[in-house]
């Protein structure tokens, strides 16, 4: 496939280094010169220097030729002509990155097929939705709802007394709730599929798929201290944090809300009806002892600017904060938000790249996800009533030839949800959870797509 991508911040280039891991053919479209000619030297793909709206410049991407186009830009209106420009010299397929709610219209299909955009991609609202989870499930990182909400995945970050740590994944399937299987372990060296005799070590994360039932019982193994969330302290009130809001008030839980910028701040406190609006620096130590003293127990830091939101949250935990959770869009940020003690680390640009590559791999894939530190998938596969590969049907699992760095997960057959071991025979019809390494995806992918 040939794929362009508009826009190389973080977002497209870690998109452009996906598609060429998996051997697509990439062109980037990129309006700064010095960037620009730091990817050519970089990046196995075509780079063209100049603006992701000029007829121009997107000949030299040779767009004629696109299977996709992803316009990924900072700028909503270059994403929107960037994608209705391909579309009107292409047939490619388009994704636009948009975050004003306001360009996509009381129905966003709608106005995306107007303008001739295949998948427009608006993340802040589902952002703030996956804040309000992590509130509710505290103790543990990130999670993923999978077949309907009737399977979950985990990230578990693990205290010293945990009985995970230095415990043979066999032993550990003698104290873990039913049904369960840890499908991933992340650590220094990147992310692990575990066998039976690996050790999690201190200082790892694991991944548990289990169903929802048992996600409290895990949190207590974790040996992390979790608690009821009852009052929300926000730090930074754009998008995400108005929507947070808004979501948190509907759950008759009402924050305080510390915002810079006063036009902002007046903004928010017009429109949301029971939360308090403070207009003031988050960063300001007095500001942040006074509100974690009086009432909030947890805080949810979306400064955009990096560096400033990991300060907050590093102050915040120094002042007794129980639950932290903090905007980091750099991938280079994530180990040390971590290692700080942040509980967990959300980004727009992270849910931005989520969405697309659900996109890109429709069809083979139904549904996939980022995992670890952008170093592996969760993917869903449905097994075709008349599979090219018959070796995969009717057969255990321990007798296929999966893929190194995979794991078939579970499996979804009918109403029924599965966690799979090495007995379990696929049907076709199923629904089936593949966790990967990145290295793995392609054979996952040609083995059961």
């Amino acid at each position: 496939m040939y794929i362009v991508i508009v826009g190389a911040g973080e977002v497209g280039q870690y998109l452009a280094r996906i598609f060429v891991e998996e051997q697509h053919d990439v062109a980037i479209v990129e309006q700064d010169e010095k960037l620009a000619r730091e990817l050519e030297s970089s990046l196995d793909a075509l780079v063209v220097h100049g603006s992701g709206v000029n007829f121009r410049t997107l000949e030299k991407a040779r767009v004629k030729r696109a299977d996709l186009v992803l316009a990924v830009t900072q700028v909503d209106e270059v994403n929107l002509v960037a994608c209705m420009t391909a579309a009107k010299m292409s047939r490619a397929r388009t994704v636009a990155r948009v975050r004003e709610v306001g360009y996509l219209g009381g129905d966003r299909s709608l106005t995306a097929r107007e303008l001739g955009i295949g998948l427009v991609v608006g993340p802040e609202r589902a952002v703030a939705e996956q804040v309000v989870e992590f509130l509710n499930f505290d103790g543990a990182g990130q999670f993923w709802d999978l077949f309907g909400k009737n399977l979950r995945l985990i990230e578990l970050p693990l205290a010293e007394d945990s009985p995970f740590i230095h415990e043979s994944l066999a032993q550990l399937s003698e104290v873990m709730p039913s049904p369960s299987l840890v499908a991933a372990v992340a650590g220094r060296g990147g992310l692990r599929i575990p066998r039976g005799d690996d050790r999690i070590k201190q200082g790892e994360r694991a991944y548990v798929l289990t169903v929802p039932r048992n996600v409290e019982e895990f949190l207590i193994l974790s040996g992390k201290p979790w608690h009821h969330v009852r009052h929300v302290l926000i730090i930074g009130c754009g998008n995400i944090g108005f929507y947070l809001a808004q979501e948190l008030e509907r759950r008759n839980l009402f924050p305080t809300i510390i915002e810079l910028d006063r036009e902002r701040a007046d903004f928010v406190s017009r429109n949301l009806a029971k939360s308090i609006v403070l207009q003031g620096d988050g960063t300001d130590p007095d500001l942040l002892r006074e509100q974690l003293e009086e009432r909030a127990d947890a805080v949810v830091v979306l400064i955009e600017d990096n560096e400033k939101a990991l300060v907050a949250g590093l102050m915040a935990r120094h002042l007794g904060a129980k639950k932290i959770i903090v905007r980091c869009d750099k991938r280079a940020y994530e180990p040390l938000g971590r290692d700080m003690g942040i509980d967990a680390l959300i980004s727009p640009r992270r849910a931005v790249a989520d969405a697309i590559l659900q996109f890109v791999h429709r069809g083979k894939v139904q549904r996939s996800h980022m995992l670890g530190d952008h170093d592996g998938e969760i993917m869903d596969f449905k097994i075709p009533e008349h599979p090219r590969n018959k070796e995969i049907v009717d057969k255990p699992l321990r007798e296929l030839d999966f893929p190194q760095g995979a794991i078939l997960g579970a499996v979804c057959r009918g109403d029924q949800v599965l966690i799979a071991d090495g007995n379990t025979k696929l049907q076709p019809g199923d629904e089936v959870l593949v966790v990967a390494v990145r290295d793995a995806i392609g054979a996952v992918e040609k083995l059961l797509g």
